[in-house]
């Protein structure tokens, strides 16, 4: 159920991100000046809310560390197939419009605040019952994502009351980063029973704001945003704050069936071809990071993987704006966060980060041919120092 959470924060931020690299940005079309600041302010929001994702996730990965498990930053392609998760945790790849961010509040919402999903993201596939009985490790259906990790919070209460606290938690918190480390906020280290259950607390009232006083929880945030966008389409109609990207593209031919948009259209594809290997190398760092025993390498990791992640970003603001296939007119591409197969831990001392140098040069050249403008410039001072924190930690 660890790797489960770790599957679901990883999913949304993905998902928050795409929506937030889709909303127009100031000077671009179709925006009046007081339009133009309430979007801004939207777009600063879902970042932030994708920011604490990435702290959940780490969170998470903590905690199966302090459990004897390993880091996990893998998930499915998106979007996920019908039973993955439960038949109501929808997993898609949409812009920024009404339905994104009804489906964004119906996922943040509390088992208290019954809502209606979004339209077009409607339950699908199979119930994963509880088998209690049985060995094999699965993961059981939720009504919620705080309902996710109160069965965390009971497992870890029975297994300490069962096992003994120290047992099941390493009390040295070792091979856990912490906020110092990953540079987000509120990461602790999980050495006991209480530190456990409080981080899952934590992580349950920043997402869904429970208790009543979580003006700054992830479903307060986007209702602001919800009210804030009806003021504006009632003063003016014609209002569209984002760009119209692709609901849920791919960037290789789908399956016949498959309600898919295949990004073909050039700069499109390529620009998708390299964002897409941004991620990838990216992720492979975080996993590094969390996985590597030095803790040297684990501090260049960590600053490169957010260089990597900017420049990421850069890629995936520009892939909104550009057509995305001849055969779907109007639509405009997006990232879509294609994971690579090879997230296992790089065991070789001194290897890791002159592999990670020689990846982020052939990216960079790369990047010299394919971006131009805004993201060409943004990328390249990104991956530029990237490669120089790597380079700089190579023995």
């Amino acid at each position: 159920m660890l790797t489960e959470a770790a599957e679901v924060e990883h999913n949304l931020l993905c998902s928050y991100l795409y929506a937030a690299f889709s909303l127009k940005r100031d000077g671009e079309p179709g925006l009046s000046e007081a339009q133009a600041e309430a979007v801004e302010r939207w777009r600063k929001t879902i970042v932030k809310v994708a920011l604490e994702e990435m702290a959940h996730l780490a969170c998470v990965n903590n905690l199966l560390i302090a459990v004897g498990g390993a880091p996990h930053f893998g998930r499915p392609n998106l979007p996920a197939a019908p039973g993955y998760h439960p038949a109501n945790v929808v997993v898609r790849l949409t812009p920024f419009d009404a339905a994104t961010l009804d489906h964004f509040i119906f996922l943040e919402r509390a088992e208290t605040t019954p809502l209606p999903d979004g339209e077009g993201f409607e339950p699908v596939g199979p119930e994963r019952p509880l088998l209690p009985d049985r060995i094999t490790p699965s993961a059981h259906d939720y009504d919620t994502i705080g309902a996710l990790y109160d069965s965390l919070a009971e497992g870890l209460l029975r297994l300490a009351g069962a096992m003994g606290e120290a047992n099941l938690i390493d009390p040295k918190g070792r091979g856990q980063l912490d906020s110092a480390m990953v540079n987000l906020p509120n990461i602790p280290r999980i050495t006991d029973l209480a530190s456990a259950t409080g981080t899952i607390e934590h992580i349950k009232e920043e997402g869904e704001g429970s208790t009543g006083g979580g003006e700054s929880s992830h479903f307060e945030m986007f209702m602001s945003i919800k009210r804030e966008w009806a003021a504006l389409a009632t003063a003016d109609p014609a209002f569209e704050p984002a760009w119209p990207a692709a609901h849920d593209p791919v960037m290789r031919k789908p399956e016949p069936g498959l309600a898919r948009v295949w990004v073909t259209s050039e700069p499109a594809a390529s620009y998708l071809d390299l964002g897409n290997a941004l991620y990838a190398t990216m992720l492979q760092m975080l996993a590094q990071t969390f996985a590597s025993p030095d803790p040297s390498e684990q501090v260049v990791l960590m600053k490169a993987s957010v260089e990597m992640m900017e420049a990421c970003a850069a890629v995936a603001t520009a892939l909104a704006r550009l057509p995305a296939s001849d055969e779907h007119p109007g639509v405009t591409a997006g990232l879509t966060f294609a994971v690579p197969r090879n997230l296992g831990l790089r065991p070789l001392p001194g290897r890791s980060l002159a592999l990670f140098a020689e990846r982020v040069e052939e990216l960079r050249a790369s990047a010299r041919v394919t971006l131009t403008d805004t993201a060409a410039q943004k990328a390249a001072a990104r991956l530029g120092k990237a490669l120089d924190l790597l380079n700089g930690g190579v023995a």
